[in-house]
């Protein structure tokens, strides 16, 4: 009976997380899908829809954190959570201008290049080292975003105009900055920090970072698409009307070439809800498979997302007109693409075997008991004693507040934590290297000793408290 609830345990372990592996992959193709529906349909209110995507986190979190929010602001803190909601806020108000005129296809290639911007920008300011087929890979997608560009690829030429796709690709640049600043922002920190309390502030801070980057649409390279800064304001109240009355504000001198499309607001929110569903469903599904699986299978599902994203927009069924079927040049460029992908996945692998080093899940429990706890379970103190892994560094994932799902989720690495032995196990400890026997295998104790396992390799695995430490080899993270 004891072997059968294992397995069944096990399985159902198994199960679990195979469902959220699938929702975040679906989750993951629908937040790319719909984040290209929503700016082809409200074209003209690009800011408003950046700032909309990023502000209803801020009333979220500040749910979720709590007073914690305010107690834990300190002006250390504060600094690092301002430089990522800054590095944020660009990429998300570029990405969501460049991607009204850049099809989905091509949208699904060029977020790859962030890849090889973050490899750039943590060579040169952390002194990062990568495996040569790290560098490989990156230059592999350089050449198939290049390729893709170079071949009219990427969905019909009159969706991609050359402005708006310089635009997007720029809005990379701040993204992985970005991942390079959160991968060592808190490497230096001792303190508890509270996820909630960080993501609070970092979507405060990438929303008045919107504000600030007003002048963006006010550039005169984009065409019709400007915006002077006197009507900036009234693309507030005119993206509401629009989304949620239904009324067109933009009707007359518009849907011509060289004019301004013309608004369709009675079916545009339809997919604006869909991507901020999508959205809050894919950060929720990429912390449950890190919870329940690793960040490597993240990783692979990210690369999984990009061939099923860019079929997706060639399907009249989920695109209708806006369908763009992939031609030979297209299935060409993905192809080189996602080898890319799989060299740089594979020479992360390969660094992480030359180079091994012990990292922490997300919220893995600790070896021991809790200093606060007074007494332990006699099962626990039954158990043959190990080593005590000494992790270093843990990788915890971050929510993506607006744009596109890029190639490298957001994590921040923190310093691992381990709690002290209780009193109750520093007893049972001394105990074993005495070589006495513990007072649980007294007689009046040892009717609840477990019976004992006919598989040694079962019984191995039960007398494990600690879970294997979460896989990053595939993610070019775990070297620092």
């Amino acid at each position: 009976m004891a072997n059968r609830g294992y397995f069944d345990g096990d399985r159902g372990e198994r199960l679990r997380l195979g469902l959220c592996a699938f929702f975040l992959l679906a989750s993951s193709v629908g937040n790319q899908i719909y984040f290209k529906k929503m700016t082809s349909a409200m074209p003209n209110y690009g800011w408003y829809l950046t700032q909309l995507s990023t502000f209803i986190y801020v009333p979220i979190f500040a749910v979720v954190a709590g007073t914690g929010a305010v107690q834990h602001a300190k002006p250390g803190l504060l600094f690092k959570f301002a430089m990522m909601g800054v590095f944020d806020g660009l990429s998300g108000t570029m990405m969501v201008l460049g991607g009204v005129h850049t099809s989905g296809t091509m949208q699904v290639l060029l977020s790859q290049a962030v890849i090889p911007m973050t490899i750039v920008f943590s060579v040169a300011l952390l002194r990062k080292r990568y495996h040569l087929l790290q560098h490989s890979g990156a230059a592999i997608i350089v050449v198939g975003i290049i390729l893709a560009k170079a071949a009219g690829g990427g969905g019909d030429a009159a969706n991609n105009l050359v402005t708006f796709n310089i635009i997007f690709a720029c809005s990379l640049v701040p993204s992985a900055l970005s991942s390079v600043f959160k991968e060592v922002a808190f490497k230096g920190f001792d303190g508890d920090l509270d996820v909630n309390v960080l993501q609070f502030w970092v979507a405060l801070f990438q929303f008045v970072t919107n504000f600030i980057a007003m002048p963006i649409y006010t550039l005169p390279v984009l065409g019709p698409q400007q915006v002077p800064m006197s009507h900036m304001p009234a693309l507030i109240t005119g993206g509401t009307r629009c989304l949620f009355f239904l009324e067109d504000q933009v009707k007359m001198d518009c849907g011509w070439p060289g004019e301004r499309p013309c608004d369709h607001c009675a079916t545009a929110w339809l997919p604006v809800v869909l991507y901020l569903a999508f959205n809050v469903l894919f950060n929720i599904f990429t912390i449950l498979v890190i919870k329940h699986g690793s960040a490597a299978l993240s990783f692979l599902i990210a690369t999984l997302r990009m061939p099923l994203a860019a079929f997706a927009f060639g399907s009249p069924l989920i695109m209708g007109r806006e369908a763009v079927p992939p031609g030979p040049k297209d299935i060409v460029c993905l192809v080189v693409i996602i080898a890319g992908l799989v060299t740089y996945r594979y020479g992360g692998v390969l660094l992480q075997r030359q180079e091994p080093e012990e990292f922490a899940s997300p919220g893995s429990p600790d070896e021991s008991p809790s200093p606060g706890s007074s007494s332990a379970s006699p099962s626990s103190l039954r158990e043959p004693l190990k080593r005590p892994r000494r992790l270093k560094w843990a990788f915890l994932p971050l929510f993506n507040t607006g744009g596109v799902p890029t190639a490298e989720p957001a994590f921040i690495q923190v310093r691992a934590k381990v709690a002290p032995r209780s009193a109750v196990r520093v007893r049972h400890d001394l105990y074993h290297k005495l070589g006495a026997a513990s007072p649980w295998n007294s007689p009046q104790y040892r009717h609840l000793s477990p019976p004992p396992s006919p598989n040694p390799h079962l019984a191995a695995s039960e007398d494990s408290q600690l879970p294997e430490p979460a896989d990053f080899s595939l993610t070019g993270l775990a070297q620092s």
